[in-house]
């Protein structure tokens, strides 16, 4: 029999109704009540562990390294086929890059969570468990690094974004589309990553911030970031990675400051490019010794950059060339 882990966290798929105040607990329900086992195929075996209950929005480094842990115990077991992780939307999308870059491993690790709590009206919370663990025990979905099913659609974490606050198709990966689909309990692979990278964290998890550049930026709050003993920081810049003359100069001096700088675009496609011969474009940015973030968005490039440092990579030449992967 086929067997898949179920690793609960928390979110709006573990919420609770709080009667006195009308609001929502977040993360409060134990992973068991998740699982509607008649829903699931028989065929496969279900391991619920719940690893921690948190709001999203809670979600750490302490855990992810923790979670990584627990699926790399639990791949240790050949029996297992796949995992399945639940988790609140605010960050699942940070959350499931850091764990497609520090699994090394070709079975499924797949993360869902709701957009709609278990009590509520038109949930999609069972729908999307349901989804999750027949996609992680698909053997159509091994060696796709770290996936996210969310609504019937499967999506590469690399890309993955959460585009809308509260409706139930709120994720999508802008310019490369949905990696498949499950439908009436199976599943159909239609698009594949062509490489995954991995690392093995060696050094604590740094400090890495971002900062988002916009019109008439002074480039003041650089100057800040960069007292505060940070590692490195994300400049989310705009159009083909622009910032002001004032912000360049601002992370020239980070730079000078030994902090790792690296540009990124608003824009939700297109990379980073140097183009234009102006002070503050990509040129002048590389100059200062700023790392062009080609197409991640900041939140992506801030998890990459913390996963290289904590792996121990140092080289600016060789921190550029994993940008461009």
């Amino acid at each position: 029999m086929k067997r898949v882990v179920v690793l609960t966290t928390g979110g709006t798929i573990a919420s609770i109704k709080n009667n006195s105040t009308g609001l929502f607990t977040s993360g409060a329900m134990a992973g068991e009540k998740l699982i509607d086992k008649e829903k699931i195929d028989p065929g496969i075996s279900i391991e619920v562990d719940s690893v921690f209950q948190v709001p999203s929005n809670a979600m750490d480094f302490e855990n992810l390294v923790l979670l990584k842990n627990k699926i790399l115990e639990y791949f240790s077991d050949e029996s297992v086929i796949g995992i399945v992780i639940t988790h609140g939307t605010d960050t699942l999308e940070e959350s499931s890059y850091f764990l497609d870059l520090v699994i090394d491993d070709p079975r499924p690790v797949i993360m869902t969570g709701a957009q709609r709590a278990t009590f509520e009206e038109g949930t999609d919370s069972y729908t999307n468990i349901r989804d999750a663990i027949t996609a992680a025990s698909s053997p159509d979905c091994k060696g796709m690094g770290g996936l996210v099913l969310f609504n019937e659609y499967l999506f590469c974490a690399k890309y993955v974004k959460k585009m809308h606050s509260f409706n139930v198709q709120t994720f999508t990966c802008f310019g490369t589309g949905y990696l498949g689909y499950v439908d009436k309990g199976e599943v159909f692979v239609i698009n594949k990553p062509v490489r995954h990278e991995s690392y093995e964290i060696s050094n604590a998890i740094p400090r890495v911030e971002i900062i988002k550049a916009s019109l008439g930026g002074d480039g003041q709050l650089i100057d800040s970031a960069a007292t505060l003993e940070i590692d490195g920081l994300v400049i989310e810049g705009v159009g083909r990675g622009h910032v002001t003359p004032m912000i360049a100069k601002a992370a020239a001096r980070a730079v000078e400051k030994g902090i790792y700088v690296i540009i990124t675009t608003a824009c939700e496609e297109g990379r980073v490019h140097p183009v234009y011969d102006f002070a503050g474009g990509v040129v002048d940015l590389k100059s200062k010794g700023v790392i062009t973030g080609h197409d991640y968005d900041s939140k992506k490039a801030r998890i990459k950059l913390i996963v290289l440092l904590a792996a121990g990579i140092k080289s600016k030449e060789i921190i550029q060339q994993a940008f461009l992967f």
